[in-house]
């Protein structure tokens, strides 16, 4: 279909074909400007220890544990220990005596289970 303008010159409407994938960009690109910014302003915030502390936790409080690393978003790495009221305690991530005999009676414990 062609349309004359006062020029005379012909113009051509786009076609449907032509009009759905500008449609389908366009909505695309709207789905990935959103789907960005759900991502950038989520509530998931990285639970971390800001400080680790060197005093000896006792052993039979302690429930379980997990390394806090830096790759995990956190700014130190820490040894965290869960306590059995289901409180965080950050311990240095070195493994000296005392944290790896907590470490080591948790792994017997989780293995005999």
């Amino acid at each position: 279909m062609h349309l004359q303008d006062r020029g005379g010159a012909s113009t051509r409407r786009p076609n449907t074909k032509t009009r759905m994938q500008t449609a389908t960009v366009t909505l695309l690109v709207i789905t990935a400007v959103l789907w960005s910014n759900t991502e950038a302003f989520s509530d998931t915030a990285v639970d971390c220890c800001l400080t680790t502390k060197d005093t000896r936790i006792p052993i039979q409080i302690v429930a379980s544990y997990f390394h806090q690393t830096t790759e995990s978003g956190c700014a130190i790495p820490a040894t965290v220990f869960i306590t059995k009221k289901d409180k965080k305690l950050c311990a240095p991530p070195e493994k000296n005596g005392w944290i790896t005999k907590i470490i080591t009676h948790l792994d017997k414990k989780k293995t005999s289970q």
